[in-house]
């Protein structure tokens, strides 16, 4: 089972944002439509009670939610609002963390919150360009994911979606080699199995995103220990992120 998530981020407008769903939502209720995947649209948060009404075939998911439970904590959305609409929350993306400064502290709160109210979390991890440079790639992935979701309870790690997003490969074009993202993709199962056990470790998605793109996309979905893609700027366009689910045909 593949996942396909797309992240709009903070583009379209309402009325783009129903079109595309209506659009995204006929293709998957096609009769030729038989790929075994999870779709899922992260749109902005204003959208979502636009969107919801295509639920039925597509998930929804937040691109953040707050650290706390309610209060006074002016422009911030906590997971029991969002619980109402979706199913999936991004947290950890790397712009959270390089605009918002969310550290690792913070980020462990938005995924209690999440689990809280039965919010499934699509956690993100990655090297910046340096860290990739100097080697030490591994040992930041590491880090990041030693501080946050591996404190969790078993049970609850075995139920987040690990999302790999080389921060210098974001919105750039720059796409690491098949053999960088097996790698990478393969440490962190590692990881996992040393932590959950092999059966558990197996089942967890793990998800590639950086610069997807129609013309990648298939050959990623083939390499081993990658389970999916999250999708930024291919997704806001409703024939792209169409031939990216389609490319996962034969890798489901």
């Amino acid at each position: 089972m593949k996942y396909i998530i797309g992240n709009w981020k903070m583009n379209k407008t309402a009325p783009e944002s129903i079109d595309f769903m209506r659009k995204l939502s006929s293709f998957l209720m096609e009769d030729t439509y038989d790929f075994n995947c999870h779709v899922v649209i992260a749109p902005p948060v204003i959208h979502l009670p636009h969107c919801f009404q295509f639920s039925k075939e597509i998930n929804l998911a937040a691109q953040n939610l707050a650290a706390e439970d309610f209060g006074a904590y002016t422009g911030e959305i906590s997971a029991a609002m969002l619980s109402e609409y979706v199913k999936y929350a991004i947290i950890g993306h790397s712009e959270r963390r390089q605009y918002f400064q969310e550290t690792a502290v913070i980020l462990n709160k938005k995924i209690t919150m999440a689990f809280k109210y039965n919010i499934r979390p699509v956690f993100c991890v990655g090297e910046k360009e340096q860290d990739r440079e100097l080697g030490n790639y591994f040992n930041v992935i590491e880090g990041q994911l030693n501080e946050t979701i591996m404190l969790l309870p078993d049970e609850h790690l075995s139920n987040c979606i690990i999302a790999y997003e080389p921060v210098w490969a974001i919105g750039t074009g720059k796409t690491p080699s098949l053999a960088q993202i097996e790698e990478m993709h393969a440490y962190i199962r590692k990881m996992l199995v040393l932590k959950i056990g092999k059966y558990n470790a197996s089942k967890m998605p793990i998800l590639y995103g950086g610069s997807c793109s129609v013309k990648n996309s298939s050959s990623i979905l083939h390499q081993n220990n990658v389970d999916g893609l999250l999708v930024g700027g291919a997704s806001l366009d409703f024939m792209h992120f169409k031939e990216i689910i389609e490319c996962s045909d034969t890798s489901c």
